[in-house]
């Protein structure tokens, strides 16, 4: 039987590095983006596999918010448990009170639950025995106005996490956890609101995207492609900035932004702030 030489077996642990560097890299990138969901669960699945992710956002002033799910059960189930958690279970979830009383803590990876006896039954019936979802993983981590509440489940579909696979949440969760956070730090950065009802699986909506959006008569005549250039340029985003944001060249981006301010028939940032202003 071959044997694998310690020169072979160094290019083989070389090359899982890298490839497990690139997916962390691609995760990285995508922060802030619409993107990072997706590849926050890429780079999970390919360690540990998660059926279902619920981040939910925990205010200093103790209001409890929807941030993403990302799910393989149907949206609209999805939504549905992410409301009701929101709006009525979430004082029922175990984890609730020791929330509460970490305001200074960085990251905290709370201890395995198990769902026949450690659950609330209405809880249990209504986030386990109906939903189809059969464990849990949870972490909380620190972002600057409060917590970001991040659960990490597995559904009927596949099989609760074995102990080695536990294991391994562990030493990642830290990581996505801190990713999920400087996410939501990083979008609320760039002027996007995270709503607080639960009520869609991504929420994202800014005032300046709300206003340019709108069917006025100062901005009804852009396209799509124009409306969200005009809208980063209201949100501070340079030349290059909006580039990587929408994944177009920055010639692209002069390009479209000189045919929206053609259409707007003005010539500056500071006409389109009015313009804006004049909409609001």
């Amino acid at each position: 039987m071959a044997t694998i030489t310690p020169v072979a077996e160094l290019f083989q642990k070389h090359a899982l590095l890298a490839e497990f560097l690139d997916t962390v890299a691609g995760v990285v990138r995508a922060v802030g983006t619409p993107k990072f969901e997706d590849r926050l669960m890429q780079f999970l699945s390919e360690l540990v596999p998660v059926d279902h992710c619920a981040v939910f956002t925990y205010s200093e002033t103790g209001e409890t918010g929807h941030l993403f799910t990302h799910s393989q059960m149907p949206d609209h189930d999805a939504e549905r448990l992410a409301r009701s958690y929101v709006e009525k279970f979430h004082t029922a979830d175990p984890n609730y009170q020791t929330i509460q009383e970490m305001e200074n803590v960085g990251y905290h990876c709370f201890n395995r639950l198990d769902t026949r006896q450690d659950y609330d039954p209405a809880y249990k019936n209504h986030f386990f025995d109906r939903s189809g979802l059969i464990d849990k993983a949870s972490s909380i981590g620190r972002v600057e106005d409060g917590s970001v509440y991040c659960n990490f489940y597995r559904m009927n579909s596949s099989t609760v996490y074995s102990d080695h696979e536990w294991r391994m949440l562990e030493d990642i969760m830290p990581l996505a956890t801190g990713l999920v956070a400087k996410h939501y730090e990083l979008a609320r950065a760039r002027g996007h609101i995270f709503l607080d009802n639960g009520s869609e699986n991504i929420v994202r909506k800014s005032i300046v995207h709300n206003v340019i959006s709108q069917d006025s008569s100062s901005f009804k005549g852009l396209t799509r492609r124009e409306r969200q250039v005009c809208e980063r340029i209201l949100l501070g985003f340079s030349t290059i900035g909006i580039g990587l944001d929408l994944d177009i060249a920055p010639t692209s981006v002069a390009t479209y932004r000189k045919r929206a301010y053609a259409k707007l028939e003005i010539s500056s940032q500071n006409e389109l702030f009015s313009l804006c202003l004049k909409a609001l």
